[in-house]
């Protein structure tokens, strides 16, 4: 969900749209050279009430300040702006979005409220006030501290025929006026599948009748939907972490991520990359800082060389990973030597199609990730989404996978290939959660209500899924192979799975698996 607003001069204030796609007009610009000129935020500690901000409207109408999360963040979690009604703000969490006219549309100012700010971001952040031109003004503000967002709303896909095709080839390659395509993209060439796109679905299906006539063809399927599943200032939050009993939890059932720590803190780790296939994400936060590998990353959504998130779930499951630790900043994340490329396969809705999910796991493995999340999936199997999973374990990559969130007695896909690890999601007394799909094939159960994280615009939200399990899941494994990175994909695998916790019948079960995820013991394997 971050749609930014773009203006055709300096900064924000222009006709655009906003992170829930509302028209925002303002018909005045202000100048960079005025975002230079910008005052600094008074700052202060040991309270959480600072001196009003007082000024005088230019002859435009504007004032600007100056702040960096980095001062107040030891005494809170936001910012809290007292606007009136003759006073409006924008907030923007860098002068490079300052000067392109960026914001997200939760700090944008229309009414007579209160903006929250979360000081989640690195570096310095610009707040922009707008009144009537030389009149004087007076702001309170303060710093204060707040429980992460309660997200529990979880995405939805609409259905409908689709317009594309997928097709494996025996040998060369398709042409497409031999059937009619409107375009053709090569999706992975090494595993010669190209999708083909049609102008209605009518025409794809005739096409695909005649392409499985064809002795040229190896197979040829639908381009299907898949989807999104759904001491740190927000540490105690973090049960899966460290359950004390906390909220009516089990003291215990948590993934002992703090003896994990102990055991390997003097151990030498190797940085390892991890992709997110998912929605994008937002490295701008303090916590992403030199974890997230917008170079190495692609969106294949927007054709673009940056994956940026405008949904908040891709952040999410990245933040849950490799978030920075102990720097006071929001959260821990479990991997400290975890860089993330970021795939951007889910648009902002997070919705997304197999032709896609086949080129970011083929883009995974070419950019050397060793561990791949897959906190997505739908209903279809597809064979095309097979042959680059059975391609990226041919390269020693470990791919995990969110079990779903549908409450059956069966696994979606890719939950289901016999090429990844497939996780479900429990709560904190160690009981699957109810929304948890399981049954044959599943392989592991880790934590996955309630868990907090980042969302795409600086938020920290707790939501529940098991895309918020299987992050757990690559997280442990990518340390595993920072302790020894020749180590194989298999024989990580297989660490995870005899070192989980058994839960529900004795040995291997459908419900859990082989038993809910384990970080200190998976650990202890690596001599």
């Amino acid at each position: 969900m971050k749609k930014l607003i773009t203006g055709s001069l300096t900064v924000s204030l222009l006709i655009g749209f906003g992170l829930n796609g509302e028209a925002i007009d303002k018909q005045k610009t202000i100048s960079s050279q005025q975002v230079e000129h910008a005052k600094a935020l008074p700052t202060f500690h040991g309270s959480y009430i600072g001196a009003p901000m007082k000024g005088r409207f230019d002859e435009e109408g504007f004032d600007v300040w100056y702040m960096d999360a980095a001062d107040f963040i030891t005494d809170g979690t936001h910012l809290e702006f007292e606007l009136d009604w003759d006073v409006y703000g924008t907030i923007f969490t860098s002068k490079a979005d300052a000067d392109a006219g960026r914001v997200y549309d939760r700090y944008f100012q229309r009414n007579d409220e209160t903006m929250y700010f979360p000081l989640s971001w690195k570096g310095r952040q610009y707040l922009i006030l707008e009144g009537s031109p030389g009149d004087t003004y007076s702001v309170p503000f303060s710093v204060s501290r707040y429980e992460p967002v309660d997200l529990t709303k979880g995405s939805s896909v609409t259905t409908k025929a689709s317009t594309a095709l997928i097709v494996k080839t025996k040998s060369g390659k398709m042409r497409a006026s031999s059937v009619g395509a409107k375009s053709v993209q090569s999706l992975a060439p090494e595993l010669r599948l190209e999708k083909l796109t049609y102008r209605s679905a009518a025409e794809a299906n005739q096409a695909k009748q005649k392409l499985e006539q064809s002795s040229s063809t190896a197979y040829v399927e639908y381009d299907t939907p898949v989807q999104a599943f759904g001491a740190d200032a927000f540490k105690h939050h973090q049960w899966s972490l460290l359950n004390t009993g906390q909220k009516k939890g089990l003291k215990g059932a948590d993934i002992g991520f703090t003896a994990m720590q102990k055991r390997i803190a003097k151990k030498k780790q190797s940085t390892t990359l991890v992709a997110v296939i998912d929605s994008g994400v937002n490295p701008s936060y303090a916590d992403f800082a030199g974890k997230v590998r917008m170079d190495l990353g692609y969106d294949f959504v927007n054709r673009s060389k940056t994956a940026w998130d405008d949904n908040g779930h891709g952040s999410h499951v990245a933040g849950i990973i490799a978030a920075g630790s102990d720097n006071t900043y929001g959260m821990t994340g479990i991997s400290a030597k975890a860089s993330i490329i970021p795939i951007k396969i889910l648009d902002e809705s997070g919705a997304g199609y197999t032709s896609d999910l086949v080129s970011g796991i083929n883009h995974a493995v070419k950019k050397g990730a060793k561990v791949i999340n897959l906190s997505l999936g739908g209903y279809a199997s597809s064979k095309s989404v097979e042959s680059a999973l059975a391609y990226a374990k041919s390269k020693n990559v470990l791919v995990v996978a969110a079990s779903g969130n549908e409450a059956k007695k069966a696994l979606s896909y890719p939950a289901r290939s016999k090429y990844v690890l497939s996780v479900g999601a429990t709560g904190r007394t160690d009981k699957r959660a109810s929304f948890s799909n399981y049954g044959t094939g599943l392989d592991l159960v880790a934590p996955g209500v309630s868990i907090p994280s980042y969302l795409a615009d600086g938020e920290l939200a707790f939501a529940s899924g098991t895309s918020m399990a299987a992050p757990h899941v690559a997280a442990v494994a990518s340390v595993l192979y920072s302790l020894k990175p020749t180590i194989k994909a298999t024989d990580v695998e297989s660490i995870l799975k005899k070192s989980a916790k058994d839960l529900g019948s004795k040995g291997y079960d459908t419900t859990y698996g082989s038993g809910r995820l384990n970080a200190d013991k998976a650990a202890s394997y690596i001599k």
